[in-house]
């Protein structure tokens, strides 16, 4: 016979309900406490499973000091019980769903107030409140390791290597959180991975990392990587293979990054854990040496106004204005270049020569001197 059985039908992989029961494991797993499900989400089912018994019901017969019904009382006639206890998860009335009673229910627990109002407004029957439990313990409030990449996922920039990582990581059970930018995703599996569109401006990202944790690369060759340089200017240690050009760049092992053999072998991902320091640098620039030092037209070119024919009919995003098929409009070379990337909505007329205005001259006004 259990003591404390929990029927939650299915085990969605994610949900109040399933937060709720593994809370209650976790909190008080040094009290008998069962598990009864059809069926359930493995993750789900599996981090319960380190805490209490779940049992898979099959139509078995099921025996019990108190059995808890979580939004189900379907196989309540098939539990022998000498308690049974409904609880009352949902809004019933502001989500439109129908309450279940049974006789044999002995009492009912609703988790908010507002939960127990409607319950009561909707059976006549007013629960008692037992509020969710929720314990964080000391393991849940270390930050996770966090980890950045921004790269295409293909042999040559380490994929491999990259999922090595993972399985290593994932292993040891180091918690951690990688961020992907990429327009490949998903040839990474883990459930630490988070892939993002890739975007112009990964910096604000990079900044994120500071002082938590590491950016990623491990390619097979590099010139000379942005990404690297943009962690470095940042303060952010790297993980990464060691190709001749991020020694160039100045990263050393255990200062301010840690080279993984091109092989990966012998790799001991909890050295990660610990995080170097350092104050960011963008590195060397001889640029100015090779660019021709006159000064820059463009920002005059493109203030320039032109005369443009509409060929398709569009609204100015700006104005909300909408223009029309042959309509001649005055735009600025800029915003005729920003609507012919979109779309050939215009056409090219001429320039628009602004005219030079003539400064009025002040006429002189000869004082001419009375004669008495």
């Amino acid at each position: 016979m259990y003591s404390n059985l929990f029927y939650i039908p299915y085990f969605n992989v994610i949900g109040g309900v399933e937060t709720y029961i593994y809370e209650i494991a976790k909190k008080y797993n040094d009290k008998d406490i069962t598990v009864l499900y059809r069926q359930g989400d493995k993750e789900q089912l599996n981090r319960l499973r380190k805490y209490v018994r779940l049992v898979k019901y099959t139509g078995q017969p099921i025996k019990c000091k108190k059995a808890f019904f979580n939004y189900s009382i379907d196989i309540i006639e098939e539990i022998e019980a000498e308690e049974y206890i409904q609880v009352i998860h949902a809004m019933y009335i502001s989500n439109k769903l129908e309450p279940h009673t049974h006789p044999k229910i002995t009492k009912y627990l609703a988790v908010s107030k507002g939960a127990g109002k409607e319950w009561e407004e909707l059976t006549g029957i007013k629960p008692e409140i037992c509020r969710n439990v929720l314990q964080i313990t000391e393991e849940e409030k270390k930050e996770p390791l966090l980890l950045i990449s921004a790269t295409r996922l293909t042999n040559e920039k380490g994929t491999w290597r990259m999922q090595k990582i993972c399985n290593l990581m994932d292993q040891e059970e180091i918690n951690y959180l990688w961020l992907i930018f990429t327009d490949s995703p998903n040839k990474i599996h883990s459930p630490n991975i988070v892939y993002l569109k890739p975007t112009l401006n990964i910096r604000p990202y990079i900044k994120l990392i500071q002082g938590k944790g590491y950016g990623i690369q491990l390619s097979d060759c590099e010139g000379d990587c942005y990404f690297t340089r943009e962690c470095e200017a940042f303060g952010v240690p790297l993980i990464c293979t060691p190709i001749p050009s991020f020694y160039e760049q100045g990263l050393v092992d255990g200062k301010n990054c840690y080279y993984v053999p091109f092989d990966m072998d012998n790799i001991d991902v909890k050295r990660f854990l610990k995080i170097p320091t350092y104050k960011g640098y963008v590195g060397e620039d001889t640029w100015n040496e090779w660019l021709i030092d006159e000064p820059s037209t463009y920002k005059e070119e493109m203030n320039m106004k032109v005369k443009v024919k509409v060929l398709v009919p569009f609204a100015d995003k700006y104005t909300g204005k909408m223009y029309e098929e042959g309509e001649e409009i005055t735009i600025t070379k800029e915003r005729m270049e920003e609507i012919l990337e979109v779309d050939e909505l215009v056409e090219f007329i001429g320039e628009v020569k602004e005219e030079v205005k003539e400064t009025p001259v002040k006429k002189t006004v000869e004082k001419k001197a009375k004669r008495k």
